[in-house]
């Protein structure tokens, strides 16, 4: 079995007396999918091929409504592993360390090490380096091999996009107008079946033990890349696209350009045709569905080693995730799909069923330190979800909120939204960027802007004063 390599490898897997005597807790599973929105099977998604999510979902917990704090990777993870809102965090950026703002903060995953939990993060948990944290294996992956299968594969299959130079950052590579390719190359070359490898060993070692795993599969972040056989379960002509490329297409002249970003996640140099279009979110699907196929194998491991009866699992997608919506191939939005993201939790012997109510990735910690009978530390602003997995039709949070630095505009406009279930409130610079203001029941592709709406404006008002008043109580 190959297994990635273990960057950082600190403390003992030995168990303190304490602990031992702990040896009823539960377990946590805690799952991350980078750049996974809710196009699910379990979320209505017709198109998906998820089944190990999909039934994951009939033994937990599913939220229908469940919003990210921020629609980009480190802020995201860096508010619901910390249990606080970006504002606090101040981070607004993959630059930004929640340290600088927060260096005592004790985080979810030392919560459970200071308890006396076998703690590991398998994977892309925390993005990037600087959280500063210790605890039994932290072992991360290598993000450049799906990198190089997609420049092999696009050599093969798609020889007409030629690549473009160099790229920085994480993933270095070639540069190509699409970033997404089907591979003849088998599952195990791939690093996310290499995540589950790690994964499935590290419950071989810490079956006897209460046990914190938090696993961090990378994709469906691009490149959209997969093994041929999971593009071959998906039929291309058979796939539904947003209204942006449906006949007619899409007015997006009531959008303010802060709204709006640039397309360099996909299609980076050159707007898709719709084919190409109809391409990506295939490949898109291709990849979460190799995600989940990975996730399976973990799942199953879990069974085997019967610890399926005293492991909670949690599953959530980092941030949303733009398919095509509004000609947007990207996160970093406030629209509905930039900040929805699936949710499931699933506990030994709890309530099954979906909760319409509106939750937020903050609550996460809470959730998962209540269940386990952990003490929270006082830096936590999120709210318990027990009480919504308890009795799932019980009423969530009244409002939720994300917050987003504009990619379009010079001076990096803050974008701040607020939703009450069915409406959509997002304004850029308080206002003086542009508002935008949705029925997600009537419109749920957010196609017509109501901020400048005469019926709307005492509502606009109000939500621009709750923006404020939340800004003041997470700051």
């Amino acid at each position: 079995m190959k297994h990635l390599p273990l960057l950082c490898t600190v403390g003992s897997f030995c168990l303190s007396a304490p602990a031992a005597e702990r040896a009823d807790r539960p377990n946590v599973l805690f799952v991350i999918m980078d750049d996974l929105t809710t196009a699910i099977g379990c979320y209505g998604d017709r198109d998906a091929h998820t089944p190990n999510m999909d039934a994951l979902a009939t033994r937990g917990v599913r939220f229908e409504h469940a919003y990210c704090q921020f629609s980009l990777c480190a802020p995201s993870r860096s508010s619901f592993l910390t249990g606080c809102y970006p504002d606090r965090t101040k981070v607004y950026n993959l630059s930004g360390n929640f340290r600088d703002a927060l260096p005592n903060v004790v985080t979810l995953p030392e919560l459970f090490k200071k308890e006396g939990y076998a703690t590991a993060l398998i994977g892309k948990v925390f993005h990037g380096g600087g959280a500063k944290i210790k605890l039994d294996m932290i072992a991360s992956a290598p993000l450049h091999k799906d990198q190089g299968i997609l420049t092999e594969a696009k050599a093969k299959n798609d020889p007409s996009d030629k690549p473009r130079g160099e790229t920085g950052g994480e993933e270095k590579g070639e540069k190509y107008n699409r970033a997404y390719a089907a591979s003849d190359r088998p599952d195990s070359d791939f690093t996310d079946y290499e995540i589950a490898d790690r994964a499935i060993a590290t419950l071989e070692q810490y079956k006897d033990k209460p046990f914190f795993l938090a696993v961090g599969f990378i994709r469906p972040h691009t490149p959209y890349v997969a093994p041929q056989a999971f593009f071959d379960q998906i039929d291309p002509q058979q796939i539904s696209m947003p209204p942006f490329y449906q006949p007619g297409g899409e007015d997006l002249s009531s959008i303010p350009k802060a709204a709006l970003r640039a397309n360099n996640n996909v299609f980076r140099f050159v707007a898709p045709t719709p084919e190409e279009a109809r391409d990506a979110r295939r490949a898109y699907l291709a990849a979460s569905s190799f995600s989940d196929a990975q996730l399976g194998r973990v799942l199953e491991k879990l069974k085997e080693l019967d610890l399926d009866k005293n492991t909670i699992i949690a599953l959530v997608g980092d941030n949303g995730y733009q398919l095509g919506e509004h000609g947007l191939w990207a996160k970093q939005t406030l629209f509905r799909g930039g900040t929805s993201v699936p949710l499931i939790i699933s506990v030994p012997g709890g309530t099954t069923g979906v909760c319409s109510g509106l939750v937020e990735q903050v609550d996460i910690y809470p959730t998962l330190a209540g269940l386990a009978g952990l003490p929270l530390p006082e830096t936590v602003q999120g709210k318990t979800m027990q009480p919504l997995l308890e009795d799932p039709s019980l009423p969530g949070k009244p409002y939720v909120f994300s917050v987003m630095q504009s990619t379009a505009t010079k001076d990096k406009a803050m974008g701040r939204s607020v939703s009450d279930g069915r409406f959509t409130y997002i304004e850029w610079d308080e206002g003086r960027a542009g508002r935008q203001l949705y029925d997600n029941e009537k419109d749920p592709f957010e196609l017509t802007n109501l901020a400048n709406s005469p019926e709307q404006a005492e509502f606009v008002k109000d939500m621009h004063k709750r923006l404020k008043a939340h800004l003041e109580e997470v700051q």
